[in-house]
């Protein structure tokens, strides 16, 4: 025989593997909980820029809004 014969894996070896990893939850919430970190991420980015740039554009538009209703009430 010129093969090593190698143990079957059976669910319950690749369930104990998977815990081992993991710890108590599916590979799917691991998934899941590191798409969720990586948009909550890019999200405090993008947050970050607008904000940098919307404070220009608010007062502008606040000042300007703030003309047009004393505009209209004269």
């Amino acid at each position: 025989m010129d093969y090593q014969y190698q143990k079957r894996k059976t669910g319950k070896d690749k369930e104990r593997r998977n815990r081992e990893i993991n710890g108590k939850y599916s590979a799917k919430h691991i998934r899941i909980q590191d798409q969720c970190q990586e948009n909550h991420l890019k999200n405090i980015q993008a947050e970050r820029t607008i904000n940098n740039t919307d404070h220009v554009i608010v007062d502008v538009n606040s000042s300007s809004k703030k003309k047009n209703k004393k505009s209209k009430r004269n």
